[in-house]
């Protein structure tokens, strides 16, 4: 599986930023499910929201585009963490990663915990 950084994360990102996120990628398990979100960091925000960035993998042989999802941040408990709408424009060729973050309001986080090693993404 191929790492794909969408086109604003290509034109911004540093070659050593590149290469940080394909050699994070390469320590991940191999999951073999059609869609799959992989944490990589969830941070807090100053202002009470929450980032989550994530791994997002097409382990299909067609493209997958996402136009809206909803985003649930889950913590080590099952409990909702995180729930919002998110509208995309996003396209992952097939057997590709896309890394990405997803960026929660404080309206839209539900816990004040620090987030721990055992949260997880899930998208509907």
């Amino acid at each position: 599986m191929q790492i794909v950084f969408e086109a604003t994360w290509e034109a911004t990102l540093s070659d050593k930023q590149k290469q940080a996120f394909i050699l994070q990628y390469e320590t991940k398990k191999s999951v073999h499910e059609e869609f799959t979100a992989t944490p990589i960091l969830l941070k807090r925000k100053r202002n009470g929201g929450l980032v989550a960035t994530v791994f997002l993998q097409n382990n299909r042989n067609e493209l997958l585009s996402i136009r809206e999802a909803i985003v649930c941040v889950v913590n080590e408990h099952s409990d909702v963490v995180a729930e919002e709408t998110f509208s995309l424009s996003l396209d992952i060729p097939p057997f590709a990663a896309t890394p990405w973050s997803f960026i929660f309001l404080p309206t839209y986080v539900h816990s004040i915990e620090e987030p721990s090693d055992g949260w997880k993404v899930i998208i509907k």
